[in-house]
């Protein structure tokens, strides 16, 4: 169906059934290698985002960090421009059913049984990184999350607990403590 500017017809579907969100998956790639995939795409997209609104972003080339990205954020952007703070960021995808894992360090069963408990994997702390950046698969919505608000949630965690934090880049320029404490609450 073609849509015609100013037509106000609606199209059905800007894309095939085969490319619906629901199947992104197009090259029917393994379940596991795609995921792998989908989390690199998804690393570089929140960087490109980020450096298009302006932010000074690097992606940290060691694999098996608790963090991807290093962001240059700002204590007060209006007030103090020249006050930022390095922070540590970790790219999550959400899952189908719209829920946030907050565990990291593992890979496909790898480090589940091991004698090197190290390797068993951990839960996300402010020890481990200061931000995670939660991607929707679908719509590619972010979900700016501070790490210091997920000490009270269980390892998995449902979209709508931070819904409020949906494409909210502005804590990146008021990361202080006053901003941060009351960010779910406006």
């Amino acid at each position: 169906m073609q849509h015609h500017r100013g037509s106000g017809a609606t199209p059905q579907s800007a894309l095939p059934d085969s490319l619906a969100p629901r199947n992104i998956n197009v090259t029917n790639l393994n379940r596991g290698l795609f995921a792998a995939l989908m989390g690199e795409a998804h690393q570089y997209l929140v960087a490109g985002v980020l450096l298009r609104l302006g932010f000074y972003v690097a992606l940290f080339p060691v694999r098996g960090l608790p963090y991807d990205l290093i962001i240059v954020a700002y204590r007060d952007k209006k007030a103090a421009p020249d006050d930022f703070v390095l922070i540590r960021a970790q790219v999550r995808t959400l899952s189908r059913r719209g829920t946030l894992s907050l565990t990291g360090g593992r890979r496909a069963g790898r480090g589940m049984i091991t004698l090197e408990p190290y390797r068993r994997g951990y839960r996300y702390t402010t020890h481990h990184n200061d931000l995670i950046i939660a991607v929707d698969r679908c719509t590619l919505d972010l979900y700016f999350i501070p790490t210091r608000l997920t000490t009270e949630w269980p390892d998995s965690v449902s979209v709508k607990r931070f819904k409020p934090l949906r494409n909210r880049y502005h804590v990146l320029l008021q990361w202080n403590d006053k901003y941060l404490s009351n960010i779910l609450r406006t």
